[in-house]
């Protein structure tokens, strides 16, 4: 591990909490209105132009997912709060928008995220998710968020940013992994090295 890693996570001093309640602003309406009609159902969006979702209120969506045995429409308004979470109100809305429009797309994503009952390891829910065609920080938030909250020791996938990467040194999201976990040692969950790393600059 870097000095200037574990300074930045020294000094975030990220707890459970601090991860938990990140939020993000983002514009419901913008994301209703441009659902795609061929899913057949709309994430539950408020009509407001601006709102704020947390890490904890995803990993609720999430958790409905697997409650509910992996049900599309459950699965449809998971995928509603995590790109909400994952693209705020960047220009990566139009294109997560663009990437769910595309039927092909749309039913490789909901086939790949039933996969991940039978996936063990982050590194195959992530590459599972990666082989539709997500970015790796959708890829890896959509894996992220489906393995639940996390705890020092646990060995699951984390959001993949390009801050976090670009800290670390890390090549790939193996490597991204491995430096995490080095990183957190044994007091920490890999999600507060990538937390720190992302909101430490």
């Amino acid at each position: 591990m870097t000095n200037q890693v574990a300074e930045t996570v020294n000094r975030v001093a990220p707890t459970a909490e601090d991860v938990l309640g990140d939020a993000v602003a983002f514009s419901p309406i913008r994301w209703k209105t441009g659902w795609p009609h061929h899913l057949r159902r709309v994430p539950p969006f408020r009509d407001d132009a601006r709102a704020s979702i947390t890490r904890g209120e995803v990993f609720e969506f999430a958790a409905d997912v697997r409650e509910s045995g992996w049900n599309r429409d459950q699965i449809i308004d998971f995928l509603g709060a995590a790109f909400a979470y994952l693209a705020g109100q960047s220009n990566e809305v139009m294109q997560m928008q663009a990437f769910l429009r595309n039927k092909g797309n749309a039913a490789k994503l909901l086939g790949a995220i039933r996969t991940l009952q039978e996936v063990t390891g982050p590194e195959a829910a992530y590459e599972a998710l990666a082989g539709t065609g997500l970015a790796p920080k959708y890829a890896s938030g959509l894996a992220y968020f489906l393995a639940g909250p996390q705890q020092a020791g646990d060995a699951k996938p984390i959001i993949y940013t390009e801050a976090a990467a670009s800290a670390m040194g890390a090549s790939g999201y193996a490597e991204y992994l491995a430096k995490a976990a080095e990183a957190a040692g044994d007091a920490l969950p890999l999600d507060a090295v990538e937390y720190a790393l992302s909101k430490g600059d």
